[in-house]
């Protein structure tokens, strides 16, 4: 029988039915397979592998090619760059901090005037304000215990309103679950 397959024939074959003579079954493709396969599977990969190289190494990119080393000018170069990036963000932050303590100083300046002629409009208010405050603190030295339970009351009422007023998502669904896409409903 001459031609007919021998599944206990050991001998490399040669020919067109040859794996060997694939390309993609050479040498230096299976390398590569195999050091991509490994990148892709190391977080679940045991054990942890370590290569340790004596000498200057080497850093390859994506593709296998080495990568060269900066020379000293682009290393200055990319140093000033990155000094001035540093210096314009520097000198932005303080002008928005300037900024935002302009406009806290003109809200407290504004506040205060609102206060005052609120005080002058309506005389009684004030003494109302100070007879109200002294009921609650009585209140709170006599029920402490009463006023730690109002307190996560009142909270727990203003996170949930917190909570709803800002989502439209599905109720029902965990926190974790949920995404800040929308969906088409099935």
């Amino acid at each position: 029988m001459t031609g007919a397959f021998d599944p206990t024939d050991q001998r490399p074959r040669s020919g067109p039915l040859s794996d060997q003579h694939l390309p993609e079954n050479s040498q230096e493709n299976l390398d590569r397979k195999l050091d991509h396969a490994v990148k892709e599977t190391f977080p679940t990969s045991d054990p942890v592998s370590v290569t340790i190289t004596k000498g200057g190494a080497i850093d390859y990119d994506d593709d296998g090619n080495p990568i060269s080393a900066p020379s000293d000018s682009t290393m200055r170069a990319a140093k000033r760059e990155a000094e001035a990036l540093l210096n314009r963000v520097k000198s932005t932050a303080s002008d928005v901090a300037d900024k935002a303590s302009t406009a806290a100083r003109e809200a407290y300046r504004q506040s205060t005037d609102y206060a005052r002629a609120a005080g002058e409009r309506y005389p009684e208010a004030e003494r109302y304000y100070r007879e109200g405050t002294q009921v609650v603190r009585q209140h709170a030295a006599e029920y402490p215990l009463l006023t730690l339970v109002v307190g996560f009351g009142i909270g727990y009422l203003l996170a949930r309103a917190i909570q709803s007023s800002g989502s439209d998502h599905a109720e029902g669904v965990p926190e974790y679950a949920r995404t800040d896409r929308a969906f088409a409903r099935y």
